[in-house]
């Protein structure tokens, strides 16, 4: 695959998901990353269960295989000094701290900006960096809850939503919409050879993912009854059924195609409800019915232990290494031997990205 990135560089002062996950996008691009750590308080999803026998947790694994990671406390002067004369070399400067603190830190993107026209800043944050929340507190729940995308999905019988199974806000919102926002300043410095500012705010880019429930709760002057629309859970054709074996498939025959050709596949014509498809698929096994019906929109539901094993992920090599080393690659990464590469340790490449800032003299570096 191609590498667009190649060459680029980015210093990444963020932590925990949002941002690692950002800079793990770009590095599937061909993006170099180099993270900056605290030197006695590194990242905290180092630590996050469950842990390799090192003691680093899956979570940092699978978001940092492949980067550089540095040690520096930003609070010290002299840390600071370094970092800034380390601008030169990076072409985008990645942080996730509430706004202001990189001001407080003595950071301040405006200034840094004058300093460094052509560095890209990308700011990830929870709320933006203007409002009469910027500086709150929050984490990925509360992102969707301010946002209405938990108001769009299923509730128990008393109403309240369910728990979401991943962290939207912080992956869509965050590192997904700010890769593409970064990839778009760096297309852009090329035309004008001009870096930018990226304001990211977490709520507003996970409230973009609501814009069609949005659109149609304005026109229709209600909102929408949870789970009772066609792709919430209010078509029999577009449902989860069980099977004779426990597992189960994604039914998505949403168009008429897709529904004919699942009464061709059984012989008969099946009746569209939800009650009599339930029954139907309880007849046979999960995997019988992803065969027969590979051509009328019915996919097994992988478990995560499966997914290793499935012939499309096997071709497409979308997962790398084996055992606990199984990993994920970006979607678009050509290069899979960064994910094979352990992440780094917090102080792994100070000595050399110092070196190569010019920070070093020739007995330090010895």
């Amino acid at each position: 695959m191609p590498q667009p990135l190649a060459g680029v560089r980015i210093l990444d002062l963020s932590r925990l998901l949002p941002g690692p996950m950002c800079s793990w996008y770009l590095m599937g691009l061909g993006a170099e990353v180099v993270r900056v750590e605290h030197p006695s308080h590194p990242d905290y999803m180092r630590f996050v269960p469950p842990n390799d026998s090192s003691g680093t947790g899956a979570w940092f694994h699978a978001v940092n295989a492949g980067k550089r990671s540095v040690a520096l406390d930003l609070k010290q002067p002299g840390d600071r000094e370094k970092l800034i004369a380390m601008l030169p070399g990076f072409d985008v400067l990645l942080e996730s701290f509430r706004p202001g603190v990189m001001a407080r830190l003595g950071l301040d993107p405006v200034q840094l900006r004058a300093q460094h026209p052509r560095l890209i800043i990308a700011s990830i944050s929870g709320f933006g960096q203007d409002g009469p929340m910027r500086t709150a507190p929050g984490h990925d729940l509360g992102y969707r809850a301010l946002a209405g995308s938990l108001a769009v999905g299923p509730r128990d019988a008393d109403g309240l939503p369910s728990m979401p199974g991943l962290q939207v806000a912080d992956i869509a919102g965050g590192s997904m919409t700010g890769a593409m926002a970064i990839s778009a300043a760096l297309y852009g410095r090329e035309k004008t050879g001009e870096g930018d500012w990226l304001d990211i705010s977490m709520t507003e880019s996970v409230m973009a993912l609501a814009a069609l429930e949005i659109a149609a709760t304005a026109t229709a002057g209600q909102r929408p009854v949870p789970g009772k629309t066609a792709l919430t859970g209010g078509s029999p054709f577009y449902q989860m059924y069980r099977c004779s074996d426990g597992g189960v498939v994604a039914f998505a025959a949403l168009e008429p195609k897709f529904q004919q050709a699942l009464s061709a596949a059984v012989g008969q014509e099946v009746e569209m409800s939800e009650d009599a498809l339930a029954a139907l698929f309880a007849t046979r096994t999960r995997d019988e019915w992803a065969c027969l019906l590979e051509g009328a929109c019915v996919n097994p539901m992988l478990e995560l232990d499966e997914l290793a094993e499935h012939p499309q992920h096997v071709h497409r090599r979308s997962l790398v290494g084996t055992g606990a080393a199984l990993r994920v690659r970006p979607p678009f990464a050509g290069c899979q031997e960064m994910m094979t590469r352990p992440a780094p340790t917090p102080d792994e490449h100070t000595q050399e990205e110092l070196a190569r800032a010019g920070l070093l003299n020739d007995k330090e570096q010895s």
